[in-house]
């Protein structure tokens, strides 16, 4: 199984792509479930495009032990219940995507169970939000670019591109070692950049 935790702020599109990623795994035959921790602007219920999905909210508030058992107890469940082959994971805006990995790797060694197969880290960015979010939620926006392997420049379609090369130089600076990607879930470009991404 190959999780994909996807982090970013309400409203950068996560859910939306985790939609059309979905929708692309489910037609190559796979097993899609999703895992989320903080409604989003995009229902993703259990029938995706016409694909069987399972479905999962986990509605504690903030990162605290309970919130730690609460997702690796839901991952369990879908996993018993679904076996998917691919497990997306949206936790919320305040929820570090690597907290949520190394609590799975931790839970996983616990249990000596088998060991998860973990895609690279994902953070989404709004670029018509960015450096708002920048000047008001400046830890936490700078803590998800810190630790994310692959950053997904979103909504693009919504600001001049020299605005988005300014937030690219901007994420490069927090974090050298991403991937910085660029997408617009209006017409999925740059979704396959993101799937060759996830390995």
């Amino acid at each position: 199984m190959k999780i994909i935790i996807i982090g970013g702020f309400l409203s950068s599109g996560k859910s939306t792509a985790i939609q059309s990623l979905g929708k692309h795994f489910a037609e190559a035959g796979k097993t899609v479930a999703v895992l989320v921790n903080e409604a989003g602007e995009v229902d993703i219920g259990g029938d995706l495009f016409g694909y069987d999905i399972d479905t999962k909210e986990v509605t504690m508030a903030c990162v605290t032990c309970n919130l730690k058992a609460a997702i690796t107890t839901s991952v369990a469940q879908l996993v018993d219940k679904a076996h998917p082959d691919i497990l997306f994971i949206e936790p919320k805006e305040t929820v570090s995507p690597l907290v949520v990995r190394e609590e799975l790797k931790l839970a996983a060694t616990k249990q000596g169970g088998e060991e998860y197969d973990f895609a690279p880290l994902i953070t989404f960015i709004d670029a018509s939000s960015f450096f708002k979010n920048v000047k008001e939620k400046r830890k936490v926006t700078f803590d998800q670019i810190q630790v994310s392997e692959v950053v997904v420049l979103n909504k693009i379609d919504l600001v001049d591109a020299n605005v988005v090369d300014m937030i690219q130089e901007s994420v490069l600076q927090i974090n050298p070692k991403a991937v910085v990607l660029a997408n617009t879930n209006l017409n999925e470009t740059g979704l396959n950049e993101i799937l060759k991404s996830l390995g």
